[in-house]
């Protein structure tokens, strides 16, 4: 499904003296068109989002330790030739529960009996953390067996971790050698940052990188890089001036500690007095280059503005944005990545977006918390675990209508003499790709009629070695990656 498009490029097909002289290292690794970093020489090309499609529940609030609500947070990974998905229940006294579920196929899900916490007298149930507050699961690739997997939990001074170490009020990791059974946990923070934080290790910087909740002076995303060594260890921050101290206007408990406000840089805020971001949900993209990847939910506010001491009541979607580094994010064209349902619906009132994609065949499974009720109701409402469908490398692309229209890349360094094309022409459109080496000998695609997310473009190989650069020609057409090969 295609949105709103964003950039619009008018400028001449000539490419300037500092464009032609760039050159990119590509290797054989996949590249996407979330920005203008392979597009220069634009003329009538745009970038458009794209959202996925909703694909329905996968786990309703059916038991009894759900059935206050299902979700909020969710995490998901494949591992060891299985799904295995975290996300959090509510019923009845002690807070959230950290719960689990397996899939063979992403789409069909089940509950473990784990017998591992007790509800309500029994242990027949899949709860493997018992008063769990807004984790986000990850599978940590450099770790020993026993730490293999890992979540970010925020506690208050009034409430102690589950495991009981941590007495004075933290943000708290904790580890796992199956996601099932948790044996450890490390205070790392003395903030309490709220919401689904998120930590994975980024094999891009070779080091742990974490996104917060922070408050500066509403919802933001705040992050902090942790040295591969240091990451059992109290985190390093440089101390706020005038630490936030949210308990003063929520019911938390006198002695909680503070939130994150400028103690780390922000990387995602709001630009709009009635919203704040309340999710991070940052993802390192793992099938490409260079490529992060931020579904926020963004909170509408709706009381008066001044009536709340700080904003509780309003509605929420997801949203996209993208980056090379991680660090610098665009919003693109503000459209809802996960829009709210309709007033029947399991999602009318908020979306959460879960941690993680599973990769299946063309497509991308994600999930998402729905939820049915406004952000400030203490009732309980429809709830639901949701799964959606996207294209492959399908997030942004770069495309022309029946127009027209053509771009040029900077000289790209490879080794691979074959294209591979992410690309959709439909049924009427039609595309064209010309290689150009460095000393302007060209040569060009065949007329290209395809929706294929790795359609091969063989006509490379007659050109010589060295640094070349692409223009393509698109009609009624869009691309969204390459990859030489």
């Amino acid at each position: 499904m295609q949105r709103r498009q964003f950039l619009a490029t008018t400028a001449a097909a000539t490419l300037t003296a500092s464009a032609a002289d760039t050159q990119i290292e590509v290797g054989t690794r996949k590249q996407l068109f979330i920005d203008r970093r392979f597009i220069t020489g634009a003329k009538g090309i745009t970038l458009a989002t794209h959202a996925p499609r909703k694909a329905g529940p996968i786990l309703l609030p059916d038991m009894p330790w759900e059935k206050q609500h299902i979700g909020s947070y969710v995490s998901v990974i494949e591992d060891e030739g299985m799904y295995k998905l975290w996300y959090m229940s509510f019923a009845g006294k002690g807070g959230g529960r950290l719960c689990y579920a397996t899939s063979k196929d992403g789409i069909e899900w089940e509950r473990p009996k784990l017998g591992r916490v007790d509800f309500n007298g029994s242990k027949d149930n899949n709860i493997v953390i018992a008063s769990f507050r807004e984790g986000a699961v990850f599978l940590d690739p450099i770790a020993p067996p026993a730490q293999r997997f890992k979540t970010l939990a925020s506690y208050g001074g009034d409430r102690p971790t589950p495991l009981g170490v941590n007495k004075s009020g933290t943000l708290t990791l904790f580890t796992s050698p199956d996601g099932i059974d948790w044996n450890a946990e490390y205070p790392v923070l003395p903030f309490h940052p709220d919401s689904q934080n998120v930590l994975f290790y980024d094999t891009r910087l070779n080091k742990y990188v974490a996104y917060l909740r922070g408050w500066n002076p509403l919802r933001v995303v705040v992050r902090t890089e942790i040295n591969s060594d240091a990451i059992l260890k109290p985190w390093p921050f440089k101390p706020a001036e005038n630490p936030r101290y949210l308990w003063r206007i929520f019911p938390w408990g006198g002695n909680w500690p503070a939130t994150p406000s400028t103690e780390f840089p922000t990387v995602l805020r709001c630009d709009r007095p009635n919203e704040d971001i309340y999710t991070p949900n940052v993802q390192q993209y793992p099938w490409a280059d260079d490529a992060y990847f931020a579904f926020p939910s963004i909170f509408r506010h709706t009381a008066p503005p001044g009536s709340e001491p700080i904003p509780m009541a309003g509605v929420l979607e997801v949203q996209c944005a993208v980056s090379r580094d991680g660090i610098a994010f665009d919003r693109m064209d503000r459209a809802a990545y996960i829009p709210r349902g309709l007033p029947h619906e399991h999602d009318s009132h908020n979306a959460y977006m879960g941690l993680g994609m599973l990769r299946k065949g063309h497509e991308i499974y994600q999930y998402y918390a729905g939820g049915g009720t406004d952000h400030a109701s203490s009732k309980p409402g429809p709830s639901a675990l949701i799964r959606t469908v996207q294209r492959l490398d399908g997030f942004v692309s770069a495309g022309a209508t029946t127009a027209g229209g053509e771009f040029t890349t900077p000289l790209l360094k490879t080794t691979g003499r074959k294209l591979i094309l992410n690309i959709d022409t439909g049924a009427t459109g039609s595309a064209w790709v010309e290689a150009i080496a460095s000393n302007g000998q060209s040569t060009p695609s065949e007329r290209i009629v395809a929706n294929d997310t790795a359609a091969e473009v063989a006509f490379i190989s007659a050109l010589p070695a060295g640094p070349l650069r692409l223009r393509f020609k698109l009609d009624n057409a869009r691309v969204y990656a390459f990859q030489f090969a």
